[in-house]
């Protein structure tokens, strides 16, 4: 990873938070194929044993990831997202341990998430990195687009 980049644990509701989060969207919308309001927003991110990581060249936003819980045991992983100059650099591997150690620091012994056939590259990523396909969960669980993935830490 370029030693330039940083992450940091921010503030869910600040500039770079909102930047990632519309980024992803873009680029969700892009690959599912449809068009709506950003369902995303910085408030949902806010709480105890709630994170959300940006990382940052220049001060320039490039990556993101997030954390809520589900549970007291099972958090949620969400808005992982890395500029597309970025990608294959380690920057996605650094984020996600990053999340997972926070997570073991804070009592959770499961992360789930949701991806989807149209993003082939995350299916990947999370598959190398442990993660197992689920049943869908939660409020994916009548999206017929979901994959949901677990991996126990």
């Amino acid at each position: 990873m370029n030693p330039k980049i940083q992450i940091k644990l921010q503030d869910p509701e600040t500039n770079s938070a909102i930047l990632m989060m519309n980024a992803l969207w873009e680029e969700i919308q892009s690959r599912y194929g449809f068009q709506a309001p950003n369902p995303m927003k910085g408030e949902y991110f806010k709480g105890p044993k709630y994170g959300f990581w940006i990382a940052e060249i220049d001060n320039r936003p490039i990556g993101s990831i997030a954390i809520t819980p589900w549970n007291d045991s099972i958090a949620e992983l969400d808005v992982m997202y890395v500029d597309p100059e970025f990608r294959g650099t380690g920057l996605a591997s650094e984020l996600i341990n990053g999340l997972e150690l926070f997570a073991k620091q804070n009592g959770f012994t499961s992360i789930r998430l949701r991806a989807g056939a149209p993003q082939p590259e995350a299916l990947r990523f999370y598959e190398k990195h442990g993660y197992s396909r689920i049943d869908s969960f939660g409020k994916w669980a009548s999206d017929e687009t979901a994959w949901c993935y677990e991996k126990l830490i």
